[in-house]
């Protein structure tokens, strides 16, 4: 019986980083990044903010961050975006900015620019912030600070989009809100470039130990909407046991699903 892949998103940490490391996939992301904001990341190099941890699962889920000297990208794949999202990102680009310290009083120019790519909105608040390209400003004298630029990219105008024989970028933006490889086929339908990428989705959708790190982030992600959302540890121990319970299925063995779940032992073999 031949394995069926299963559905990798691009809309992860672990997903980015694992294509932008590689040299036949890189483009894919410097194209659509230039497309929707005019920056060009073919001069900067992506770099890992947390070197040689020792931790896969925690290197993975490490922010893309592209950089040129003094000049930082860091790109936010929001999938599901609330409130706390937007609020979290904005702190995270003025921190980024403000780490030009070596040491001392010894500094660095750093200028900053953050990108996120927000998806699906969780919270009607959020409405307003999208499309927006933020600067720190001051009120009275409307002098702004150069050195951090927020932009949001509304992935919402280009779901449903498919490729039609001209519309490439808008297409790969596309390719980002699909939700199963039957979706993405049909957005790229004759693109070659789309079939390259999706053909290495579903090569690491069938790569079972990349399947627990991407897992082991989808977790992460569940466990801080849910305790941000509704203050409760319920509903994130729920995430984790409904991840173990695939993992189980898959024939993954008890101590590889306590390592990527963080459940213990007693935890998963009731699952059983």
């Amino acid at each position: 019986m031949n394995k069926v892949p299963r559905f990798i998103s691009l809309m992860t940490d672990t997903i980015a980083k694992a294509l932008i490391k590689d040299d036949h996939y890189r483009w894919f992301y410097e194209d659509f990044i230039k497309f929707a904001t005019g920056i060009d990341l073919k001069d900067y190099i992506a770099i890992d903010n947390e070197l040689n941890t020792g931790n896969k699962v925690k290197d993975y889920r490490a922010d893309t961050i592209f950089l040129n000297k003094n000049r930082l990208v860091n790109l936010e794949f929001n999938q599901f975006v609330h409130t706390h999202t937007m609020i979290k990102n904005i702190k995270y680009a003025f921190r980024m900015a403000g780490n030009g310290y070596l040491s001392g009083e010894q500094y660095y120019h750093r200028f900053v620019i953050q990108i996120n790519l927000n998806n699906i909105i969780k919270d009607s608040k959020v409405k307003e912030w999208n499309e927006k390209d933020y600067k720190l400003e001051d009120y009275n004298s409307k002098a702004y600070l150069k050195d951090v630029r927020i932009i949001t990219i509304d992935l919402r105008k280009y779901k449903g989009i498919v490729y039609d024989g001209t519309n490439k970028y808008e297409t790969f933006l596309s390719m980002l809100t699909a939700e199963s490889y039957e979706e993405m086929e049909r957005i790229v339908g004759d693109l070659e470039e789309g079939k390259i990428i999706m053909k290495k989705l579903k090569e690491l959708g069938m790569d079972d130990e990349f399947g627990m790190y991407y897992d082991a982030e989808i977790v992460h992600r569940k466990e801080v909407n849910s305790a941000r959302s509704d203050g409760r540890k319920e509903g994130a121990s729920n995430e984790k046991k409904s991840i173990a319970k695939n993992l189980l299925k898959d024939g993954l063995p008890i101590p590889k699903v306590c390592k990527y779940t963080g459940l213990s032992k007693k935890q998963v073999s009731m699952l059983m």
